[in-house]
């Protein structure tokens, strides 16, 4: 199988939590890049959305990413 192929294989054998959390992530990182890209709200809170989903996103990625 290719390298693709074998990441795409562990995203399926993800616990049920590990999932939600990736997702969750996934949502928290594209409400951060809509609110900086938008600038209706201060600058820092979509910094702040952005952070929150890269910290959740950890877990999940290393759980994908490993060997």
């Amino acid at each position: 199988m290719s390298w693709t192929g074998d990441k795409i294989e562990k995203f399926r054998q993800m616990p049920g939590p590990c999932f939600f959390l990736y997702v969750t992530a996934k949502f928290l990182g594209g409400l951060g890049l809509g609110v900086l890209l938008s600038g209706w709200l201060p600058m820092w809170s979509g910094w702040l959305f952005l952070v929150v989903g890269l910290l959740i996103a950890i877990p999940s990625a290393a759980f994908i990413l490993k060997r």
